[in-house]
């Protein structure tokens, strides 16, 4: 099941929940680059490269994100052929902040839902959904009466 990524201000908005979004972000939060010194993956449906001076990530939509020594990095959308430099992200709040923006979908791996409750990290007004879903999959929907 793929968890859209949705901004801290669309959330229940749990304390505990924006503390990790204040986590500094890397780039191997999108797929594990560094090798052993890499970090839990946190975004689903990346794959990485090391390009020896920068990295380079792609996704199946077509998206390429380009992270550059400088402090800068490419964001680049194969669909809508625009492409946007910005500042690396300095926390993984603004590199969601980012991406929603561009309207570049993220998903949350699994590490997510074995960190938090779905409440903490689901738009406030997919909860309902998100529990009726499960439970259909369950064979319980009953339950939801």
């Amino acid at each position: 099941m793929l968890l859209l990524v949705e901004p801290y201000i669309k959330t229940l908005g749990k304390e505990r929940f924006k503390k990790f979004l204040m986590r500094p972000f890397t780039i191997d939060m999108l797929a594990p680059v560094f090798g052993d010194k890499s970090v839990d993956t946190l975004f689903d449906g990346w794959r990485g490269k090391d390009m020896v001076n920068w990295y380079k990530f792609t996704n199946e939509n077509g998206v390429i994100l380009e992270f550059y020594p400088e402090n800068t990095y490419i964001i680049k959308d194969k669909k809508s052929e625009k492409a946007y430099q910005l500042k690396t992200p300095k926390t993984i709040d603004c590199f969601i902040n980012d991406m929603v923006n561009l309207d570049i979908p993220l998903y949350w791996s699994q590490w997510i839902d074995e960190n938090f409750e779905p409440k903490e990290y689901l738009a406030a007004n997919g909860i309902r959904d998100y529990y009726a879903d499960l439970l259909a999959r369950m064979g319980k929907s009953q339950e939801l009466m």
